[in-house]
């Protein structure tokens, strides 16, 4: 990665640490889905999938957040630690967007679509 040295706004740190910790918690709930797919038995292996990317999610957001902070210590060279923590939130975001796909598949599996009631009136 270059080495950027720019000052970063302070609203723009807290907006990423304040985003960080919001991809913390949405990295629990896709956790906690994973793991009640694999409990109700019908979605184990999509159930463990989705539980490995909310844990992703959370990891990956606890390291965009640690950068964001760094950021916000180091105020005169904060670009760096800025532009990591961005990345890592980019690669939460990306979890999250496969623990959504994997959540579809799983459910169009267990429950196929259902002929749609109006169109049969």
């Amino acid at each position: 990665m270059e080495e950027y040295v720019h000052e970063i706004a302070p609203e723009n740190i807290e907006a990423a640490i304040e985003h960080a910790e919001v991809s913390q918690k949405h990295g629990q709930v896709i956790e906690t889905i994973g793991q009640k797919l694999q409990n109700q038995g019908g979605a184990i292996a999509e159930g463990q999938a989705i539980k490995e990317h909310g844990r992703s999610v959370q990891a990956h957001a606890q390291a965009a957040q640690e950068y964001a902070e760094i950021a916000e210590a180091h105020k005169s060279e904060s670009t760096e630690a800025f532009v990591r923590s961005a990345h890592e939130h980019g690669k939460a975001v990306e979890e999250h967007v496969a623990a959504v796909n994997d959540y579809l598949s799983a459910v169009k599996r267990i429950r196929p679509p259902q002929p749609d009631q109006r169109s049969q009136s």
